[in-house]
């Protein structure tokens, strides 16, 4: 590990700085924590959770067609171009972080927006071991922890930014993981989140439903549609209300796109990836789209809330 990385890192448990012996990370109180392949192992995923990490990583592709995966690569390039990093690892790039800043990618999947992030030190968590030992080996010259976001593996008033992309709905005690945020930020220093919103009418039918109906499969192919048993999705007031209980006292909730569906019907339907103009009637209705969004009450129909944060 490099020594300024290295020299963030705490006890999740009692918060003591660590040291590294014979391939070990010991705190002064005797916890004691493994180094897989250069990661820090401080946390253990639960089965639920290592359910989702393999739905999410590969088992996904398994069920679905060629040309559907075709399409859902397409997106993801648009999604690029569009800039929208909570689609995108790529667009991370486009975060408003400082070349000299410290950043914590929290809940950082596949560890790809933890390499485009700009910075001086990006580290990348998740509670997933193995796709945090896969992004390191991808990505060698990035910093990637195994930590729970309840217990953030960090001294106090270390980052200049945290990025939370759709983690926070993932946590049944959300409000913790504010607070760990807000503990391991520096004065000053920024919160950027995306969560889903409840009341958008593609994401209640498409996941909100699903969760409703209590259907057993927990991540179907293509883990976008459905939430997972632990998940749920924030209406406007909800989201305003978690971040009121926060310590932060400087926040903003910013509504964000309305067009998914447009992006998964090609999944549905990919023959529609080849109609003439197509991608420039999805970029059009995307900017269209986040303008309508923006006023009320035409707010409520976003598929995604943004809140921004500062210590």
């Amino acid at each position: 590990m490099k020594r300024n990385f290295k020299n963030i890192l705490a006890c999740p448990l009692c918060r003591y700085p660590l040291t590294i012996a014979k391939g070990k990370i010991i705190c002064k109180k005797g916890h004691t924590y493994r180094l897989n392949a250069g990661v820090p192992v401080m946390a253990k995923l639960s089965d639920y959770l290592e359910t989702e990490a393999r739905a999410w990583d590969k088992e996904w592709k398994r069920g679905v067609g060629k040309s559907a995966l075709l399409a859902y690569k397409n997106n993801m390039r648009i999604f690029k171009k569009l800039g929208f990093w909570e689609e995108s690892g790529e667009a991370a790039s486009l975060i408003p972080t400082g070349n000299n800043d410290t950043v914590l990618d929290l809940g950082c999947g596949n560890g790809v927006s933890t390499n485009y992030i700009r910075g001086k030190i990006i580290v990348g968590l998740d509670l997933s071991e193995p796709g945090m030992v896969k992004a390191k080996h991808r990505f060698p010259n990035k910093n990637y922890v195994v930590g729970e976001a309840l217990q953030l593996p960090f001294k106090s008033n270390v980052f200049n930014t945290v990025i939370a992309i759709n983690l926070v709905h993932h946590i049944k005690n959300s409000s913790v993981v504010l607070e760990e945020i807000h503990r391991v930020l520096k004065k000053g220093g920024k919160l950027f989140t995306v969560d889903p919103n409840l009341t958008n009418p593609i994401g209640f039918l498409g996941r909100g439903l699903y969760k409703i109906l209590g259907f057993k499969k927990i991540f179907p192919t293509f883990p976008q549609f459905a939430l997972g048993e632990e998940e749920r999705q924030f209406t406007k007031q909800g989201y305003y209300k978690l971040f009121r209980k926060s310590p932060f006292k400087k926040f903003v909730i910013k509504p964000h796109r309305i067009e998914r569906l447009l992006f998964f019907s090609t999944i549905l339907i990919p023959p529609l990836i080849k109609i003439p103009f197509y991608e420039q009637f999805l970029v059009s209705a995307s900017t269209i789209g986040n303008r309508i969004v923006a006023h009320e009450p035409f707010d409520h129909l976003c598929y995604f809330w943004k809140g921004e944060a500062i210590k």
